[in-house]
């Protein structure tokens, strides 16, 4: 808008920063942290952080003096996405899924240098893994992280892999970015992304993008269980189903391949 610098209110602008630092902080920092790192006085931050804990929008914890974001913000966000039906018009396709290869669904969603939950639809196995609503998942090495970012155009797949850390968890995680590059391109390749214990050992994941009417990679429905229960050698096959279930929600949202 234009002259809308006129308009602008310091404190809620530095509000928004603070979210953005303790985003890329999961650990947590002490005011004083935050006053360096945006280069603002500490008595403001102090302000500005109490008003945001008394929100619910930061927790406090008193024996390290940190303060870390809680989920309302994603809570906000899920009713934003939920207003778009995303999660809705998933509701029976990831059911039908579950019910066909008896694991644990889910659907996330990308939201900055990381992957959230959106929905959970629980295995009718005896064990599943579980996977709480608003959890967070890495980019390059889960199933649903590595669906989103190879169907991003490459501009933004390039942006997005230059800014992520790739954390080595195990020898099956790629932690070169050459490498993750051309993983992407495999994925693109054959519509459906693996997750061959790279981040948690013993445990396997299978997923594909739901595209939006404007061919946007807007979500990922995956679903995930032990490897001795999805093997490798399942992938393919158990893959066609992952991927029929995010195709009926991308068609659903309006897309057309």
């Amino acid at each position: 808008m234009e002259g809308s610098s006129k308009y602008s209110v310091p404190n809620l602008e530095r509000a928004l920063r603070v979210f953005e630092l303790l985003s890329d902080h999961k650990e947590g920092l002490i005011v004083s942290q935050i006053a360096k790192e945006l280069n603002v006085p500490r008595n403001s931050i102090f302000r500005i952080c109490a008003t945001l804990r008394e929100q619910g929008y930061l927790q406090y914890y008193r024996d390290t003096q940190q303060v870390t974001l809680t989920k309302k913000l994603f809570a906000i966000g899920y009713r934003a996405l939920a207003d778009d039906n995303i999660v809705q018009l998933a509701h029976d396709p990831m059911r039908a899924l579950r019910d066909e290869v008896r694991e644990t669904v889910l659907i996330g969603t990308l939201m900055e240098k990381e992957g959230a939950v959106l929905e959970e639809m629980a295995g009718l196995h005896h064990f599943n893994f579980r996977v709480e609503r608003g959890a967070r998942f890495f980019l390059h090495c889960t199933a649903p992280g590595k669906a989103i970012l190879a169907f991003l155009s490459k501009a933004e797949q390039a942006k997005l892999v230059d800014r992520i850390e790739l954390t080595k968890f195990n020898e099956n995680t790629i932690t070169s970015k050459l490498d993750l590059i051309e993983e992407l391109d495999a994925i693109k390749a054959r519509g459906i992304s693996y997750d061959h214990a790279e981040q948690i050992n013993g445990c396997h994941c299978i997923a594909a993008p739901v595209m939006d009417q404007y061919s946007y990679p807007v979500a990922a429905i995956w679903l995930t269980g032990p490897s001795s229960r999805i093997p490798d050698t399942d992938f393919p096959a158990l893959g066609l189903h992952v991927k029929r279930a995010a195709d009926n929600v991308s068609q659903l949202l309006g897309y057309q391949s």
